[in-house]
């Protein structure tokens, strides 16, 4: 399975150990496959740095697993959409439409 995680998802889940942190698992054991974009990966950088000012094991956590995604995971180099989509700009850099030869 091929997933995109939200930045929320993420950096959830380097703290909890509640969904996010077993969707973060099962990528680390091989059952889901991340799929990334520059983009995407410079978003989990600077909202990771963020919220982990002033706790250096999570800084630590954060460092490695970026390091892991950008080694394992299947990073895209998505075209910026045509116009904006989600009420949050941000949001829109997760959003890709499929193209007729991917969609079930």
């Amino acid at each position: 399975m091929k997933v995109v995680l939200d930045t929320n998802v993420f950096v959830s889940g380097l703290i909890f150990r509640a969904t996010p942190g077993r969707i973060l698992s099962a990528w680390a054991d091989g059952v889901v496959a991340l799929i990334v974009s520059p983009a995407i990966l410079e978003e989990y950088r600077r909202v990771g740095e963020e919220l982990s000012k002033g706790c250096e094991p999570l800084q630590r956590a954060l460092d490695t697993l970026l390091a892991l995604l950008a080694m394992t995971a299947t990073i895209v180099n998505a075209p910026p959409l045509p116009a904006p989509v989600c009420e949050d700009p941000h949001d829109d850099t997760f959003w890709r439409p499929r193209s007729p030869a991917t969609r079930r």
